[in-house]
């Protein structure tokens, strides 16, 4: 259905409006469950790649207090929705690969993965924005066996030292049918897809990646 990153943006741009509402109540706790390997203290410089509305960002805002913040996702509309969220943080448009970055201690990315074409050339991208020491974080609803595996193993290489969490949630019919109702332009065969994915338990990987 979604072929190409431009396709991809225009995409997000027409869910931005009603995307925070349809959140599923359980990512939240996949939030939790991310910064729970961080130092609340530490003044992290922390990056979340495919950052959407910023609501990752605002949580980290308020448990990591310390932390600067920035992110960047390919949806124009995503981006101004993150700007009323979280204020206090930084946001860039655009593609990771050709945005001029700074480098940062901590880089955060949920559900972008599986959407990502050339996941070496994004994964080297990340890395060489990630400070010696510093922590990549990655986690995507693991529906695309290959995916995680590619991940792993191209940070394998890297020498990174990996560590990885499996954990299982499930929208109610509730929030599926409000997140259904955003698709509008969708024609009925695939938000009948969807709606089987959906329907289907969540279950995610998050990889915790230590740079060497």
């Amino acid at each position: 259905m979604i072929k190409n990153k431009f396709e991809i943006g225009k995409f997000y741009d027409n869910l931005s409006k009603s995307w925070d509402r349809t959140r599923p109540k359980y990512t939240q706790d996949i939030f939790r469950k991310i910064t729970a390997h961080l130092d609340k203290n530490k003044p992290y410089t922390i990056f979340d790649f495919g950052c959407g509305t910023g609501l990752i960002c605002k949580f980290i805002s308020d448990d990591l207090p310390n932390a600067k913040i920035e992110g960047i996702d390919i949806s124009s509309q995503m981006i101004e929705k993150a700007k009323t969220n979280c204020p206090n943080c930084n946001f860039y448009v655009g593609d990771v690969t050709s945005i001029n970055l700074p480098k940062y201690d901590v880089i955060i990315s949920k559900d972008v993965f599986n959407h990502i074409y050339d996941i070496h050339k994004t994964i080297s991208r990340l890395n060489d924005l990630l400070n010696p020491y510093g922590v990549l974080i990655i986690t995507n609803k693991d529906r695309k066996q290959n995916v995680k595996d590619e991940i792993v193993n191209i940070l394998e290489t890297m020498n990174y030292e990996i560590s990885i969490e499996f954990h299982s949630f499930k929208p109610t019919k509730q929030e599926i049918d409000s997140f259904i109702e955003t698709l509008s332009n969708f024609k009925e065969e695939h938000k009948n897809i969807i709606r089987k994915k959906l329907e289907d338990e969540d279950k995610y990987y998050i990889i915790f990646a230590d740079k060497k």
